[in-house]
């Protein structure tokens, strides 16, 4: 039942995301765009809101706890951890430069 519910919010969600760029790339004022669509301003109002909400959200700045290891790393000890939404990744010294960048692109995901 849930995953029916998660299927239906998504499908919501694409339909108000293609009728919110409609009305903004129309030229028409919204309360034009939604008369002449048949919508209550006021419903699109609330999902331009969640929309540009959530937009937001995917773009705020995220931290990850760093925490450098003090002791000489030796060949089998990481350098350094990070804990991020739940999962923790060890750099080893000696890491190229390569691999740091794209771990830290794929934690950036996270």
């Amino acid at each position: 039942m849930g995953e029916l519910r998660q299927l239906n919010e998504q499908n919501k969600l694409a339909v108000w995301v293609e009728r919110v760029t409609e009305c903004r790339n129309s030229g028409q004022s919204i309360l034009a765009w939604c008369k002449e669509h048949g919508i209550c301003s006021q419903t699109y109002y609330k999902w331009q809101k969640r929309l540009f909400t959530m937009a937001k959200a995917q773009h705020e700045v995220q931290f990850a706890e760093v925490t450098p290891i003090t002791e000489t790393p030796l060949s089998s000890q990481a350098a350094i951890s990070i804990h991020i939404a739940g999962a923790t990744v060890d750099i080893y010294s000696g890491a190229d430069t390569a691999t740091v960048e794209m771990i830290l692109r794929v934690l950036k995901s996270c």
